[in-house]
């Protein structure tokens, strides 16, 4: 069914639709500069009653932000968002407003303001009028013109997919308090102007539903500064790929998982390697689904646009043997490692990790994140200065990518099981049986993504990680060089607000935004329901806490341990908790923007949490037991010494 749901919706674009629906523009005229402004909106969608949600996403030729480069300049291509039946579960809202103050609209520190009856923004269920919590704030990452700044407006947990909302904003001012007039495109709508624009007069009958809407909700239609609608897109449009790639290669690779070859065995004495007894290298070969085997390239595609087995490719692995496999051979728990931002496995030879490999009783194993590994960097830098309508190839390699990760596990609990690299004296190294998550910053971010669809893992530590890419990007320190890149590209830096909600678009599939009631809420088909342990630290100059808290809302989330902050729709509980939960660590570092742009200060937490002892008792509980407890003397105050070990 999944399959046919999919394939269905990724139809080609020709597909039959109302004939007065190609009479819309490429540009929504309740913009008052910007052509895809509002986004994401219905303007840009279209009826197709053969997707899940009964709609499909049409940009038009010239819909995307057009690249100036002089020669090279070009006007990307929006095939790829063509395919979608809907807009992302964590999609901003974008809008620009000119000369716009943020007055009274709710930030990420009074999320709740946004539910109350006097909030100036509101989004609502189309069918429900449930209100969704959503936050605002204006864009200072690339801006040197005070006045022209794009709005963001943020949710605060996952829309519901297939779900339509409404989204309104009232009493829109400048700084100085004065009410700015709405575009001439939405007067002609909200007052009842007539004009000789399709854009405005094809949509009347739509925008006396939108008021109704948001007259059931009490808000004045005189009062409303702009308002619009948009539909999110289904979880199988997200996840319906990977879950048929997974499906077709693992009744490939049969019960023993895929073939594989150890290259070789590094032994290692107490003077050389205190908690490690051996590393294992080798190669597997699993079922490839992309066009080519490398960087800069796209799932395959059938007639119907679902993947396509395309031959095989060769898997490096790592596996880590701690030092207790060697003097107390015994059964060990099984921990999938996901590393850090276009690195490799060669993170999991980590110290930390070794010794707690070593202490709490691990086989670690490791393979690269294919699609945001070490080897794609160059094809994505060309990517980001070259072609923008080609992101597609990093969230569809990064699919590839996922399988590869599951391919392991298939490997660790099929064959490897028996293999004499695993054995002492007849005695295995591997408990089949249960096998855990842990990734780190980029390891959370696409591991939240990977976890949420895979059926082989029930509990993940995600650490220092977040959701969406569109909320992490511009405040991270490690995305400054590749954000100079992008300014490098558009003249007018209000593209890149644009591009910052249209890649979220793409990138819902390979990574923790897209799934996020997926992971334990709305668990997708054949898929336990997650436990998943949060852990960030504040002060992160590298992944935002405010991408943890969406996780940690996300995911139904609480907090076991003494509250550092009050964090809106996290209840703070005593533990010992079970289901999922989030702790924060404190290690006193200064505290980082609160706009979203990045730190420059080079005191970053980003490697700390992983090393607190606290942290990693906290988790080893949790693989063993499912309980979550707060293992820090009182508040997580690690400066203060109240996350190390206990004397």
């Amino acid at each position: 069914m999944t399959r046919l749901l999919l394939a269905v919706l990724l139809v080609a674009c020709d597909t039959a639709t109302d004939p007065l629906a190609t009479e819309f523009t490429d540009c929504d005229p309740l913009s008052y500069s910007r052509c895809a402004d509002p986004f994401p909106s219905s303007f840009f969608l279209r009826e197709d009653k053969l997707t899940p949600t009964g709609v499909r996403v049409h940009l038009g030729p010239t819909t995307l932000p057009f690249t100036n480069q002089g020669e090279l300049s070009y006007q990307p291509d929006p095939k790829y968002w063509n395919e979608l039946d809907g807009f992302s579960p964590m999609t901003p809202l974008i809008v620009e407003i000119p000369g716009m103050a943020i007055g009274t609209l709710p930030g990420h520190a009074n999320i709740g303001d946004s539910l109350l009856e006097a909030s100036d923004v509101i989004v609502v269920d189309w069918d429900t009028g449930e209100r969704h919590p959503v936050w605002c704030e204006l864009d200072y990452a690339g801006h040197a013109i005070e006045g022209s700044r794009m709005l963001y407006i943020r949710p605060a947990t996952p829309y519901l997919n297939g779900h339509r909302y409404v989204v309104a904003l009232r009493n829109i001012g400048d700084a100085a308090g004065a009410p700015i007039t709405p575009s001439e495109g939405f007067l002609a709508l909200r007052d009842g102007v007539e004009t000789n624009d399709f854009d405005i007069e094809g949509r009347r009958d739509l925008y006396v539903e939108i008021f109704g809407k948001l007259t059931d909700a009490h808000w004045a239609q005189e009062d409303v500064s702009l308002a619009w609608d948009f539909t999110i897109k289904s979880a199988e449009s997200v996840a319906g790929r990977i879950q048929f790639m997974r499906t077709d290669a693992k009744a490939r690779v049969g019960a023993d998982g895929p073939p594989y070859v150890i290259d070789n065995v590094e032994e290692f004495t107490p003077e050389q390697e205190l908690h490690t007894w051996k590393r294992i290298h080798g190669r597997m070969t699993v079922p490839l689904y992309t066009e080519t085997d490398g960087p800069d390239t796209l799932l395959t595609r059938d007639s119907l646009g679902m993947p396509t087995y395309n031959g095989e490719t060769t898997v490096p692995f790592t596996i880590v043997v701690p030092r207790r496999a060697q003097t107390d051979p015994r059964p060990l728990q099984l921990l999938q490692y996901g590393h850090g931002l276009l690195g490799s496995q060669d993170e999991v030879h980590s110290g930390y990790l070794a010794e707690l490999a070593d202490r709490y009783g691990y086989i670690l194993f490791a393979v690269d994140w294919t699609g945001m590994k070490e080897d794609d960097t160059n094809a994505i830098t060309l990517m980001l200065v070259g072609d923008l309508g080609r992101f597609a190839t990093i969230a569809e390699r990064t699919q590839q990518g996922y399988l590869e990760f599951a391919a392991a596990i298939w490997m660790m609990q099929g064959a490897m099981v028996r293999d004499e690299a695993m054995m002492v004296d007849g005695t295995a190294l591997i408990d089949p049986t249960d096998v855990v998550y842990y990734g780190n910053s980029q390891g959370a971010i696409l591991g939240g993504g990977y976890v949420a669809s895979s059926p082989e893992i029930d509990r993940a530590t995600l650490g220092v990680g977040g959701m969406p890419y569109s909320i992490l990007l511009t405040r991270s320190a490690d995305f400054v060089p590749f954000f100079g890149m992008f300014q490098s590209v558009y003249d007018d830096e209000r593209d890149l607000v644009l591009w910052m909600a249209l890649i979220q678009q793409i990138w819902d599939p390979g990574e923790a935004g897209g799934l996020g009631r997926q992971m334990n809420a709305e668990p997708l088909p054949g898929v336990n329901a997650k436990q998943i342990l949060l852990q960030d630290a504040i002060g992160d100059a590298q992944v935002t806490t405010l991408g943890a808290h969406n996780m940690a809302r996300a995911y139904g989330a609480v907090n076991p341990n003494v509250p550092l902050v009050d964090l809106w729709g996290i209840a703070s509980v005593d533990g010992p908790v079970t289901g999922s939960a989030i702790t924060e660590y404190d290690f006193a570092a200064p505290l980082v923007p609160q706009d979203n742009t990045a730190p420059t200060d080079e005191f970053d937490t980003h490697e700390d949490t992983r090393r607190a002892f606290a942290a990693q008792e906290q988790m080893a509980h949790f693989f063993e037991t499912g309980e979550i407890v707060n293992y820090c003397v009182g508040a997580c105050l690690c400066a203060e010494g109240n996350c190390d070990a206990a004397e």
